[in-house]
């Protein structure tokens, strides 16, 4: 039980706003486009990454992506390739904001101070 209370996981929330040039892709290229950036969510084994839509539920963002994560440094290196690639240099996408916590973090701060949690 430490030893996953210890590293707690990290967890960031990253919105995005989908551009018009994206929407006037069609179907089948976006498609494509979608198969290209999962495999570079797929070459970085450290993340784990769900895509949501949310355009039809807030104006705020159109999507939002969940990232679970240990290593901050893995998570980095996945944005920066992700930001490298045609969805943000046409950009097709851009990120309105992210929130960045760690799961349970007070119980392995507990858990330090030697508080049964």
């Amino acid at each position: 039980m430490m030893s996953e209370i210890e590293n707690p996981v990290s967890v960031a929330i990253v919105e995005l706003k989908v551009e018009p040039a994206y929407l006037r892709l069609s179907r089948e290229t976006r498609a494509e486009k979608w198969q290209m950036m999962q495999g570079i969510i797929r070459a970085h084994p450290g993340m784990s990454v769900t895509w949501n839509d949310a355009d039809a539920f807030s104006g705020e963002c159109s999507d939002f992506v969940i990232c679970r994560f240990q290593s901050m440094f893995d998570y980095h290196c996945m944005w920066e390739e992700l930001k490298d690639s045609e969805l943000f240099t046409t950009p097709y996408f851009h990120i309105t904001r992210v929130l960045i916590g760690m799961e349970n973090a007070f119980e392995a701060y507990d858990e330090k101070l030697g508080i049964d949690v």
